[in-house]
C-alpha cells in the first residue's frame, strides 16, 4: 500500500486557533494530491501556556473541530492535529484524526505526560492506545513523549502497526528526541514514523523543528529542518517486508517473551 503524507511544520505564534486553521487551509490548497496532513502537538492552543490551553480547550466535537472536519471533507484530505481536549472538568493533551470524508475516526489522549511545561500537572493521562486504518495501512497515534518509550512502540509494532504518527512539541532543549530517538523507533521495529513538530519560539520555548517522515530503515524520507513549511513524502508498506526480512527484530523480540 502507498499513501502520500504531509507534515505542516507550524511556526508557533500567539494567534487564535481560527487563524492557525486558515494557515492550514492555505497549505491544503497547495497540496491537493496528499492523503493525510499532520499538524503538531497542541496545534490549536500552542504549547507552554496554561492560560491559552484553558482559553482554547474544547470537546472533541467543539467549534474548531467542526471547522477542521469541514476542511478535511472539502479537500478530501485526512487531517490529524493536536489540541487541548476538555471533557467535563478534565483536560487531556489530545490529537484528533478526521478522515477524508470529514468524520472523526480517532481521538488519542496522551497516556504518558512529562513534567515539561507542567504537562503532568495540567493534563490527565489517557488510558487507551489509538490504532486506526488509513487506506489499508495499520497506523497508531502517539504524542511526543510517548514516542520516547521503546516498549510502547515495540508493542504496537508487534500488534501489526506499520505506521506511527507523532504530533510533537519538541524544544531545542532536548534535541536528541527529534534528531535520533524518532529514527531509532523506526529502525528498531522496521516501520514508518511520521514526526510532526513545531518551529519558532513561543512562551519562552524554542521549538527545534526537524519534522520528518522516516522509513523502516531508520533513514529520513524527507526532513523539514527549520522554518514553517509543509513537507510531503510517500510511504510504501512493501518496504516494511523487505526491511523486516533482513532485520527480523520483531520476530526475535517475540522469542524473548
Amino acid at each position: 500500500m502507498k499513501i502520500k503524507i504531509a507534515i505542516f511544520q507550524y511556526k508557533m505564534r500567539d494567534e487564535s486557533p481560527l487563524k492557525k486553521i486558515q494557515r492550514l487551509e492555505a497549505q491544503l490548497k497547495k497540496n491537493a494530491d496528499i492523503d493525510l496532513i499532520v499538524c503538531p502537538e497542541l496545534f490549536l492552543s500552542g504549547y507552554g501556556s496554561f492560560e491559552k490551553i484553558k482559553e482554547f480547550c474544547e470537546t472533541r466535537n467543539g467549534e474548531y473541530a467542526k471547522v477542521i472536519g469541514l476542511l478535511a471533507k472539502k479537500y478530501s484530505i485526512a487531517i490529524l492535529y493536536g489540541y487541548p481536549e476538555k471533557n467535563n472538568n478534565t483536560l487531556f493533551n489530545s490529537a484528533q484524526l478526521f478522515n477524508s470524508q470529514g468524520i472523526s475516526v480517532a481521538n488519542h489522549r496522551k497516556k504518558l505526560l512529562p513534567p515539561t511545561a507542567d504537562e503532568s500537572k495540567i493534563f490527565k493521562p489517557g488510558a487507551e492506545s489509538s490504532i486506526i486504518n488509513i487506506k489499508g495501512i495499520k497506523a497508531a497515534i502517539v504524542i511526543c513523549y510517548e514516542l520516547e518509550f521503546p516498549e510502547l512502540i515495540r508493542q504496537l509494532a508487534l500488534d501489526g502497526v506499520q505506521l506511527i504518527i507523532t504530533p510533537t512539541g519538541q524544544s531545542s532543549h532536548w534535541p536528541a528526541a527529534a534528531r535520533y530517538t524518532c529514527r531509532s523507533r523506526a529502525f528498531e521495529n522496521g516501520i514508518f514514523v511520521v514526526y510532526a513538530n513545531s518551529t519558532g519560539t513561543l512562551n519562552g520555548i524554542s521549538f527545534i523543528g526537524e519534522s520528518k517522515i522516516i522509513g523502516p530503515d531508520g533513514l529520513d524520507i524527507i526532513n523539514a529542518k527549520k522554518g514553517e513549511k509543509v513537507i510531503v513524502g510517500e510511504i510504501n508498506t512493501n518496504e516494511i517486508t523487505l526491511i523486516q526480512d533482513k532485520l527480523p527484530y520483531l520476530d526475535d523480540a517475540r522469542e524473548l517473551n
